[in-house]
């Protein structure tokens, strides 16, 4: 039988494995008779990288809802009056500096954490800025319309920068909704 022949009767059999049209144990047999034995090393080898793929999926899986729950761990302490309210503070600004020293590092490898740790960021950030405002200036709600117009700032500025289109739609329709509610209610 010529190589080309061989070739197309071994596609068939993948095909068939793939979709499930034959027992795969079928079509391991028919593939080792026509093969000759010469293609399963390579399948061993593909399923192999699959079982490494699978786990390094499931770890960053993990790891992302670990992030997602530190995160909302700290808003929660945010919201949550405490006797100390530099604490939550202090803490959620250091997660926000790790988050963004992290993201700065993934960048280069443009994985899917970047954007997820700028989320996170962003939100620790606007979290800290309320409880700033509660703490400190809650006799002067000038002070949050700054604090807000800050945020949207940020986020404009930054999706401008790192071309994230989310962040810079988030900080105009932020920004615009601000200065729409100071023009109704204080002009």
């Amino acid at each position: 039988m010529s190589v080309q022949r061989k070739q197309i009767i071994l596609n068939e059999i993948a095909f068939w494995k793939k979709n499930k049209l034959l027992p795969e144990h079928y079509c391991d047999f028919l593939t080792a008779l026509y093969a000759q034995g010469e293609g399963v090393e390579d399948e061993r080898k593909e399923k192999y990288s699959q079982a490494l793929l699978a786990k390094e999926n499931k770890n960053k899986t993990f790891l992302y809802v670990i992030l997602g729950f530190v995160t909302v761990l700290l808003i929660a302490s945010l919201i949550l009056d405490a006797t100390a309210a530099f604490i939550p503070i202090i803490a959620t600004g250091i997660a926000i500096c790790l988050f963004l020293y992290i993201a700065i590092k993934l960048a280069k490898t443009k994985s899917i954490m970047t954007p997820l740790l700028f989320v996170f960021s962003a939100l620790l950030l606007l979290g800290i800025s309320f409880k700033v405002w509660d703490v400190y200036f809650i006799e002067y709600p000038l002070v949050l319309i700054g604090f807000m117009i800050g945020n949207c700032l940020i986020w404009l500025f930054s999706g401008l920068l790192l071309k994230l289109v989310y962040f810079s739609i988030s900080g105009m329709v932020g920004t615009a909704l601000i200065l729409f509610y100071l023009f109704k209610f204080y002009f």
